[in-house]
């Protein structure tokens, strides 16, 4: 059964006790995301929103617990917060400020009371956005990993936070404007191009930006003990926002006619969606088909994946690397340890994907060079496909992969 997407978004400008000075865009904020997330990605409020003097602590605290009842297993929900925050300078604690709230902690609406309800919740993937001071209160310090099988990360499901600041005061922007994070968020969503984009992909670029732009530093992290499985929400665009893959756009998708090539000369010869052809002037990627001048598969992403298994066999001729150096693995005889491939997004211009091999969370070595170099599991492309079609080449080199795979 195919879920939906859904958004409940609390946004408060406007404070009934002066103790909280009113802000200028957190509405504006939230109407805009709403508006780019429910034209663009498919998505649909689960509730109208909770604005100024409707955001009360009944209601929004209702609100979040109705989810709990209302989604399904297979839906997705976006819980979005823009407004004040506070913190418990003793116990660290945090908290949202509704709208009707007096200058007294029995008002506020505790973190501890919305993991609650998360908890509760049985949805697919549920991200939880918090543009207020001190929302990174919500979160641990967790290390977040980026793996971008698209396919891999929907199924598993997702408890995540993406917070706009740590344990600080956060900056609510220039009136009419929108907040250092807001703006960053948005922008990302609406110049997005790509049919598919996970959200770490989006966190990523969110962090990075309102760094540059402010004084804050947003963070992200999974939410901890409410269900988490690795997982990530993918966000899609609707069909009037996917742009048609004409042949010069299908390099994005495919590895490079070098990688191609390679691949083919290493006896992989997998069936592929995609071919280079020649032409007068130079091989060029379009969908196979029957005519003349067929090269060499051009596959993509997921076709290489496929093939390349979850745990890749490792014993004590294995090796892992470290700042300064590399240690010998050594495997007990009742030890099941194996090392696995991660593909991650890097910040460098022309190759900015990246495929690695880790073990016990370092990077692996299979064999050293006749000049005492090690030949370590890892590589760099311009697009995903690239990285893993590099990588498969030397899991093939180091005999970690049979050749007849099919």
């Amino acid at each position: 059964m195919k879920g939906k997407n859904y958004l409940l978004v609390i946004a408060i400008d406007k404070y009934q006790n002066e103790a909280f000075p009113n802000l200028n865009n957190a509405k504006l904020d939230a109407e805009r995301f709403i508006h780019i997330l429910t034209t663009k990605y498919n998505f649909e409020l689960a509730q109208s929103p909770f604005f100024d003097e409707s955001a009360t602590r009944k209601n929004i605290v209702e609100a979040v617990n109705h989810l709990t009842g209302f989604l399904t297993i297979d839906d997705n929900i976006i819980i979005y917060f823009a407004g004040h925050g506070e913190i418990n300078p003793k116990t660290r604690k945090g908290f949202w400020i509704p709208t009707d709230a007096d200058k007294s902690i029995g008002d506020y609406i505790p973190n501890s009371t919305v993991i609650d309800a998360i908890e509760g919740i049985e949805a697919k993937h549920i991200l939880l956005v918090s543009d207020s001071c001190f929302s990174g209160t919500f979160l641990e310090q967790t290390r977040a990993k980026s793996d971008f099988h698209y396919s891999k990360i929907e199924q598993l499901k997702s408890r995540w936070v993406i917070a706009s600041g740590r344990l600080e005061n956060v900056s609510d922007g220039q009136p009419g404007v929108g907040s250092p994070f807001s703006i960053a968020l948005i922008d990302f969503l609406e110049n997005n191009k790509s049919n598919t984009v996970s959200f770490l992909e989006l966190a990523t670029h969110v962090t990075k930006e309102t760094g540059i732009a402010s004084k804050q530093q947003p963070i992200i992290a999974h939410i901890q003990g409410v269900g988490h499985c690795g997982g990530q929400l993918v966000f899609k665009l609707v069909d009037e926002h996917i742009k048609p893959l004409f042949d010069e756009d299908l390099s994005r998708l495919s590895v490079s006619y070098d990688t191609a090539v390679k691949l083919q000369q290493l006896g992989f010869l997998q069936k592929s969606l995609f071919g280079y052809y020649q032409t007068d002037k130079e091989p060029v990627i379009k969908k196979k088909d029957s005519s003349n001048g067929f090269i060499c598969s051009a596959y993509t992403f997921d076709e290489i994946t496929d093939f390349i298994p979850e745990n890749i066999e490792v014993d004590n001729n294995t090796y892992l690397a470290r700042t300064d150096g590399y240690d010998k693995l050594r495997v007990k005889k009742w030890e099941h340890i194996s090392a696995t491939i991660n593909y991650q997004r890097t910040h460098i211009k022309d190759t900015p994907f990246m495929a690695i091999c880790r073990c016990k969370g370092r990077m692996v070595a299979f064999s050293i060079t006749e000049d005492g170099k090690y030949n370590n599991l890892i590589t760099w492309g311009y697009n995903q496909a690239e990285a893993a079609g590099l990588l498969l080449i030397e899991l093939f080199r180091e005999n970690k992969i049979p050749l007849k795979l099919k």
